[in-house]
């Protein structure tokens, strides 16, 4: 699984031909309409596997299809399409670093940005992940538009964002 739109619409079929075959079923139809509902992987909360394991059970494989699905774009990091951004993102996630921001950030931002509770150490992360050219440092320090720091892949126009250093923040080594 890598996109998050491409995979939605193959289960929508699943589901749409499992309810062709149980046309009576009232919770392969509630499935339908609470998945088809998602925009953005930052929508899934947990109701399709509660569905699926409390209603469903496992008589239908579509029902692991979808927790399965539920699980894996759960991890914001398994949707970046950049896959040097998608490492860091990973790196930071095991970190346990809190994100505290997953989506467009703005109203003309073309890509979904990640941010984390964390200082982020720029010169250390590009040497340690040799990340190539189309990775960009990005520095926004207007206190009115929020303070971060972090990197923007060029290619994807996503990008991984930190704090801003103060004397009593962490950084990543």
């Amino acid at each position: 699984m890598t996109n998050f739109t491409i995979e939605k619409h193959k289960l929508l079929s699943e589901l749409d031909s499992e309810i062709k075959l149980n046309p009576d079923n009232g919770i392969l139809k509630s499935l339908r309409r609470n998945l088809n509902s998602y925009q953005s992987v930052s929508e899934l909360n947990g109701t399709l596997s509660r569905i699926v394991v409390d209603s469903l059970g496992f008589k239908f494989k579509i029902g692991e299809k979808l927790i399965e699905f539920e699980n894996y774009f759960s991890d914001f990091s398994n949707s970046i399409r950049s896959t040097e951004l998608r490492r860091l993102a990973k790196k930071l996630i095991n970190q346990n670093t809190r994100i505290t921001f997953y989506g467009k950030a703005w109203s003309e931002n073309k890509a979904d940005w990640m941010y984390f509770d964390k200082v982020l150490d720029l010169k250390k992360i590009r040497k340690k992940f040799a990340f190539g050219e189309n990775i960009i440092e990005h520095q926004n320090l207007d206190i009115r538009s929020g303070l971060e720091s972090g990197f923007i892949d060029k290619n994807t126009d996503e990008g991984i964002m930190g704090k801003i250093k103060t004397t009593h923040n962490n950084q990543l080594s």
